[in-house]
């Protein structure tokens, strides 16, 4: 009573879950971002839109700096829309401790890719050094119009 409810799917059959996934990002992969982006949801099949809610980094700081590269963006893998804000270099992955960062969907309306998953990426430049390591959690809906 009055406690949060639980997932059933009897009860919720006309709901669509909010579904949630951590992602690792090693110090390798950040430095490849540019080139490599990394997956963070698999594609969900014909006729499936993904739809991003949010994300929170976490950058784990190695102790070197990273240098140069750009803004962090989440997008779908092969279309390359934009879902989420950008979260600027110096905001993310160039801090210089810990850091905590969300980001959050766009606030404008976003014409999904079918059958695309998502991938972070830093589609402006290179990141050159550093180490440390990056969490991703996100959070999104599979929408099936099947």
């Amino acid at each position: 009573m009055g406690g949060p409810r639980v997932w059933n799917e009897n009860e919720w059959k006309d709901e669509i879950p909010i579904l949630y996934k951590r992602v690792l990002v090693t110090s390798a992969e950040i430095l490849l971002l540019y080139s490599t982006p990394k997956t963070l949801v698999d594609a969900p099949g014909s006729g499936k839109v993904v739809e991003f809610l949010s994300a929170v980094f976490f950058l784990d700081h190695g102790g070197t700096d990273y240098a140069a590269g750009g803004a962090a963006v989440i997008q779908t893998i092969t279309g390359n829309t934009a879902v989420s804000d950008a979260v600027a270099a110096g905001t993310l992955i160039n801090a210089s401790a810990d850091v905590y960062v969300v980001a959050q969907a766009l606030s404008a309306e976003v014409a999904l890719d079918v059958n695309q998953g998502l991938e972070l990426t830093n589609a402006s430049a290179v990141h050159t050094t550093g180490n440390g390591i990056l969490f991703v959690n996100i959070a999104y809906r599979i929408h099936d119009f099947n």
